[in-house]
């Protein structure tokens, strides 16, 4: 059991394509897609099935989405425009869960498709189809010749907020405060739940909020935002399940054939439970969320910290379960959170055995026994508990954290090297392959050294930053003022016949070599200082308030012994890792990158966006 979400993203999105839903002689089908050279024959085959599950309505333009689960139970994202004019829905499927700007995205499509320009198309999708930007970064890619943008940035840690959030806001305005907190509690319990409605966008936007109202945790069972009629049988399944069913295909299904299943009728503003999920809870932290989430005029984050804080109350004393011995790994014991709440000890044993609560425990687990720590709004939400009622139990897992991670500092980061080692099976698997074909990529890599332009001639995929600008009509970054950075160096005029490179190669340097880049003694961002040295100077590396603070998350794979940190001429720790891998970028002349002056300002008269290889 894992996370559902990628760990990796390479692209923004995977696959775009537009689907007819056929008629009564033909299935729904894909009309066309890009990239053409895209083969997963299974979601090829999925996409046009889920994209039109059943009938739909021919009155106006709707956003919903779906969701693909592959074999190692990881999630594909599915989002979609359905245009009744067209008759026809665009899909642009994605890892990433980024409802409002892959909706945002399907409307620039939908506005070039309407245009005059309809022939950029092929030119936009290609400009967009990089990486996602990196957090704090924007994407700007301009179209419609050049009188339209399109910009995005990645979506911030903070909570679901109202208007923003699109699928959140069509649930509060849909649903009232029983119905969600009824159904918020049925999600704890990990009931077999079904959504039902007629329109598919109110649908899948009731399905995925609901969903996000047990952050930090998430569903970890069959999931399923739309339900096409082929697919009914899911409905008979004995295990959890979390699934949003069309109002024309729940009409085809007995309900004493499923059995006891909790149903949410979205239209009729209706939940009906053959259990009594809510008054298992305790009683005075229902009524505060039913006072928080009877305010209809509510805005911001305010309805998803209403359910934070009811989880809060619920599951907040985990902190007190954690236990932290020096030389050991940091571990949870189930009897100790069951003491953290004398009067809701039942239903914290019940949620012991839950997945959802298993999977938040072990995701907090590794980031703790890794090093890296966490802040997010839930732990925020627990100190304020926590100084509420005078526990002050988030201080002592610091103070325990500092003392066990000194121990690590003199045990010379023997602990760290051991969770290395332990890492997630996939990426052991990962680093194997790569060793195994480390002698192919350096042949590969000396082969392509001499194909290399003395110029940068093709933009950084990695270069999203808010002074850059993809143009679909050039795919090339172009300077979002006049600066005289825009234009090539007039010094070494560029090669008129680059010889074509392979973009994914090129990608992956140029974000390699950002990251030695980032980590030059002169980058003010960069630090030598281990995990254990911080922890010595009284850091707070678990970072579980909200203080500010300037260390970065701690990544064992990024650190070595001392011993490996002492001799400055070394070169750096990603330099040392690649070689351990089986890649040496040697033979790019890159070990050096404190340069003198002179190759300072050489490199500087290269354009912004552009990357050289010297």
């Amino acid at each position: 059991m894992g996370s559902r979400l990628r760990d990796t993203v390479r692209f923004l999105f995977e696959l775009f394509c537009e689907v007819s839903p056929g008629d009564h002689v033909r299935d729904p089908y894909i009309v066309r897609k890009y990239p053409d050279a895209y083969k997963n024959e299974e979601e090829l085959k999925n996409i046009p099935k889920f994209t039109f599950p059943c009938q739909f309505e021919n009155t106006y333009v709707q956003h919903y989405s779906f969701v693909l689960t592959s074999v190692d139970s990881k999630y594909t994202f599915c989002f979609c425009r359905y245009d009744p004019k067209a008759n026809t829905a665009l899909v642009l499927m994605s890892h990433l869960p980024w409802h409002d700007i892959f909706y945002k995205l399907l409307n620039c499509i939908a506005n070039l498709l309407n245009s005059s320009e309809r022939g950029e198309l092929t030119s936009f999708l290609e400009a967009c189809r990089i990486r996602p930007p990196m957090p704090g970064h924007t994407l700007k890619v301009t179209y419609n010749a050049g009188h339209n943008v399109f910009s995005c940035q990645s979506p911030d840690n903070k909570l679901p907020s109202i208007p923003e959030n699109c699928n959140l806001t069509e649930y509060f305005s849909a649903m009232d405060t029983k119905c969600m907190a009824g159904l918020w509690a049925a999600l704890l319990h990990e009931r077999r739940i079904a959504i039902v409605a007629s329109k598919p966008s109110r649908l899948s936007a009731c399905v995925q909020a609901a969903n996000a109202t047990l952050f930090p945790m998430s569903w970890q069972h069959i999931f399923i935002p739309i339900l096409p009629k082929h697919l009914v049988d899911y409905l008979l399944a004995p295990m959890p399940f979390l699934i949003g069913v069309p109002r024309c295909v729940m009409e085809t299904v007995r309900m004493s054939e499923i059995g006891d299943v909790v149903v949410l009728d979205v239209d009729a503003n209706e939940l009906r439970s053959p259990f009594h999920d809510l008054e298992s809870l305790p009683q005075d932290m229902v009524a505060s969320l039913k006072k928080a989430l009877s305010d209809k005029n509510a805005l911001g984050d305010a309805v998803s910290r209403a359910f934070l804080r009811a989880l809060v109350c619920l599951i907040g004393g985990y902190r007190d379960a954690i236990r932290i011995e020096k030389g050991q790994q940091i571990t949870f014991k189930a009897d100790a959170f069951v003491r953290t709440r004398k009067n809701m000890q039942p239903f914290l044993r019940k949620i012991l055995q839950s997945q959802i609560f298993q999977q938040f425990i072990d995701e907090r687990l590794e980031l703790l026994n890794s090093g890296r720590g966490f802040n997010d709004e839930f732990e925020v939400e627990c100190n304020h508990y926590a100084e509420k009622l005078s526990t002050g139990s988030g201080q002592r897992l610091k103070q325990q954290y500092r003392d066990w991670a000194k121990t690590v500092k003199k045990e010379g980061g023997a602990f760290f090297k051991n969770v290395k080692d332990k890492a997630n099976p996939a990426v052991q698997s990962a680093v194997k392959t790569v060793r195994q074909g480390g002698k192919n990529m350096k042949s590969a890599v000396r082969g392509l050294k001499n194909k290399m332009p003395k110029t940068g001639s093709r933009p950084s995929s990695i270069n999203t930053t808010d002074d850059s600008r993809l143009s679909c009509g050039s795919a090339t970054p172009v300077s979002s003022d006049s600066s005289s950075d825009s234009t090539p160096s007039r010094d070494i005029p560029p090669r008129e016949n680059a010889p074509s490179l392979p973009l994914d190669l090129l990608t992956e340097m140029e974000f390699l070599l950002n990251k030695r880049r980032d980590s030059l003694p002169g980058n003010t961002h960069n630090s030598d200082i281990s995990l254990a040295d911080r922890a010595s100077c009284g850091s707070d590396l678990i970072k579980l308030d909200d203080s500010p603070t300037n260390l970065e998350d701690f990544d064992p794979l990024k650190y070595r012994d001392k011993s490996d940190r002492s001799d400055p001429i070394k070169p750096s720790t990603d330099s040392a890792l690649l070689h351990e891998y089986g890649l040496d970028f040697s033979q790019f002349g890159l070990s050096d990158f404190s340069a003198s002056s002179s190759a300072q300002q050489e490199s500087s008269a290269v354009p912004k966006g552009w990357t050289t290889f010297n």
